[in-house]
Parts: structure tokens; C-alpha cells; sequence
């Protein structure tokens, strides 16, 4: 079989199992604290830290590159969903080991992080911080790239039991993480970056951005910022000369805040540079890349036009003569029912049986009579049964 890379659909199908090298990344990253790098990256947290969260009428484009390349979210975040966040990975009260499809749970506790948040009286302010992880999980990313849009939620259900606190990372967000960079801030640079005054909001934000990239030479100008930051973009010629002046002015008398994070503001050329990369912060890079190849050695039971036999629900497979367009996709086998006519059997003697299949990308339910016991050459394909909603 030809040694192709795996598609999107299946690389973060929530349910399929972990490659050996796909776990070991993922049990590093969240046993240490690692996040996904792209949430600090993207532009997806509003540089204002207060806010009516907005459900958007369609997905608003944060950050792009070109028209097949770009982010977006489904609500508003500002930047105290991102002290959340930060805390939900610093300061929590441990994780539980990845499951087969990489799922796991971070207990936490929300007097600890509303303590962390600088609240006065954390005890008062916990269905803060709960509502905030529920928007949190409200809201989906949803990346556009050369295959198509595909999108997360950036924090899964929550359950509150006797033992405590926990939150859900689903298979697909723990895969997205696994092949992705993950940064980790110790918690010294993430209580100093979330103990930045909320009146500073583009402070934060600027300071959380330049440290989930690596230091470079050319700095960033603040038209750079302006841009990211929604600064001066709209209204008057005098709003938008305000709006520039007072960030210019927010810099100047914060440079010595700035400092602590290795981050300088240089007056005479407009310009931000990170200096160097503080040794608080670790960088890890994604998952090795595999193949369908890979991939078929260690879950798949078939590729079309082989022997077929189907008898794992959960497994997958790749036929080629599913859909019109005869093209290769995968399918996950969800179900193994009796066909009515199981008292028919096949040339072979076999008695046939429905095998429920799953398209991956089209999440499109499909039956096929088949064989269980041996080669099947006589294989029915049977008529859609419906669509299966998808759960995030």
C-alpha cells in the first residue's frame, strides 16, 4: 500500500486507539502542563479581560494566513479564560492516565484557582471560575486548512463528585494536542503573567503571545499589534489616534513589568523584541508523523480489495466502494447485527450478517452484508440508515 500520511477525519477520530509514539507524546505533555501552544498563538482571547460573552452568528476568523489557512471560534474570550486556562494546567490537582483513545480527566479545585486569580474572597468567587471553564467549553476552534475546516471544543464536560472536580479532555483534543506543540509555563511565569492588573489587558496579552513563540531577531512592530489587538482599526481619525497613543503610553510606563519577561519595547524604532527564551517555558514539539500504513498494522482489520473479514466492533477499515465517487475513505465498524437473510449462506457456506460502518468524514451510517467467518465475495452494499450526530 502506498505510504500516504493520515487524514485529518482520522488522525482525530475521538475514538480511535493511540499509536505507541502517539501515547508516549501525549502522557509527556499532560502529565507535565503542556498546552496547546496555538490557543496563546492565534489570536483567540480578546485583549480585554471583561466582557458579555457573544455566541457568534458563524465562526469569527481570529487569525489567517491565507484563505486556506486560518482560525476562528464560536464565542468571545478575553484574557481571564485565559488565567483559567493557564491555571487549569498549573495548578491543578492531577491527571489521570491517557485512556486507549487518549482521553483523560484534570481535577482540579475552584477555591484554588479563584485563590491564584487574585479574588479576595476566593471562597465567594468559585461559580466565577466555573463559569468561566464553562464557557471555555462552550466554545469550539475550528482550524481551516488545506483539507477542510475541522474544529474542537478547548475544554470538555465537567463533572463535580464527592472526590471533587473534574474536566473531560476528549480522544479528539487529546490527539489534536498530541500533534501539536505543546508549551508549558511553570507556575512562577503563569502566576505572574495572570497577577498582570486586569487594567492592562493588551499588556497580557501581548506578553502571553510573545512568550508562546521563539525569540527573533526582527522584533514585532506595533502595527503588528495594533492589528492583533484591534487597536485603532475603526472610528475617527482622533479615536484612532488615542486609542494608539494611550498603548504607546501603557508600554512606556510598563517596560520594567515587560523586563521580567525578557520583552523590551524600543521607543525609537516602535518595535517589541524577546530578548531570550526564559528557561520557565518548554516547547514540545508533536507527535511523530505516521502512515495509513502505520496505521493499518496497528488497528485496521482490512484494506479493500483483500480478504474481508469483519468481526471487531470498534476497528476500522478502508474500502474503496462505498460512495459514488469510488473514492479510498476509511470506516469504523460500529455495530455486527443478523441479517434477515442469515439462513442464506455464500458459496463458500458462510452465513452473512449486517456490519454497521461509520464513514469518518462524512459521519454518514452505512450497512454492508458480509461474512464473518472467512472470504466473502459476494458483499451487499445496503442503503444509508441516517446520519449519526456527532458528540463533541
Amino acid at each position: 500500500m502506498e505510504k500516504t500520511t493520515v487524514s485529518k477525519e482520522l488522525l482525530f477520530d475521538k475514538e480511535r486507539e493511540l499509536l505507541k509514539e502517539e501515547y508516549a507524546n501525549l502522557r509527556n505533555k499532560q502529565k507535565n502542563g503542556f498546552m496547546n501552544s496555538v490557543f496563546f498563538r492565534k489570536n483567540i482571547f480578546n485583549a480585554s479581560s471583561r466582557g458579555e460573552r457573544i455566541q457568534y452568528k458563524k465562526p469569527k476568523v481570529v487569525w489567517e494566513q491565507t484563505e486556506i489557512d486560518k482560525v476562528a471560534i464560536t464565542h468571545s474570550l478575553h484574557q481571564r479564560h485565559a488565567d483559567v486556562l493557564s491555571l487549569l494546567h498549573t495548578d491543578n490537582l492531577g491527571v489521570s492516565k491517557p485512556e486507549k483513545d487518549g482521553s483523560y480527566t484534570i481535577s482540579v479545585s475552584l477555591y484554588r484557582i479563584a485563590k491564584f486569580m487574585g479574588y479576595k474572597e476566593p471562597h465567594k468567587r468559585t461559580d466565577d471560575v466555573k463559569q468561566f471553564i464553562d464557557e471555555l467549553r462552550w466554545t469550539d476552534f475550528v482550524q481551516t486548512d488545506c483539507e477542510g475546516d475541522w474544529s474542537f471544543p478547548i475544554l470538555g464536560e465537567t463533572l463535580k463528585t464527592k472526590e471533587g472536580f473534574f474536566i473531560l479532555i476528549s480522544g479528539k483534543s487529546a490527539k489534536i494536542l498530541a500533534h501539536t506543540t505543546g508549551i508549558k509555563f511553570n507556575r512562577e511565569i503563569t502566576h505572574k503573567i495572570v497577577n498582570i492588573p486586569n487594567r492592562l489587558p493588551k499588556i497580557k496579552a501581548l506578553v502571553r503571545f510573545v512568550l508562546s513563540n521563539k525569540p527573533t531577531k526582527n522584533g514585532y512592530t506595533l502595527e503588528y499589534f495594533y492589528d492583533k489587538f484591534n487597536i485603532g482599526l475603526n472610528g475617527s481619525i482622533r479615536t484612532i489616534r488615542n486609542q494608539k497613543a494611550k498603548f504607546k503610553k501603557e508600554l512606556k510606563e510598563n517596560e520594567e513589568l515587560l523586563n521580567m519577561f525578557n520583552i523590551s519595547y524600543d521607543r525609537s524604532q516602535q518595535k517589541i523584541y524577546y530578548l531570550a527564551q526564559l528557561k520557565e517555558i518548554t516547547f514540545e514539539l508533536s507527535a511523530p508523523k505516521f502512515t495509513e500504513v502505520d496505521l493499518q498494522e496497528h488497528q485496521f482489520l482490512c484494506q479493500g480489495g483483500g480478504a474481508k473479514t469483519f468481526t471487531e466492533i470498534g476497528k476500522y477499515i478502508k474500502l474503496d466502494a462505498l460512495n459514488q465517487e469510488k473514492e479510498m475513505r476509511y470506516y469504523k465498524i460500529v455495530d455486527i447485527t443478523e441479517s434477515e437473510q442469515q439462513t442464506q449462506q455464500t458459496e463458500e457456506g458462510f452465513t452473512t450478517y449486517i456490519v454497521h460502518l461509520l464513514d469518518i468524514k462524512s459521519k454518514k451510517k452505512l450497512g454492508i452484508l458480509a461474512s464473518l467467518e472467512g472470504l466473502n465475495k459476494h458483499i451487499t452494499f445496503l442503503e444509508e440508515e441516517g446520519e449519526e450526530e456527532e458528540q463533541k
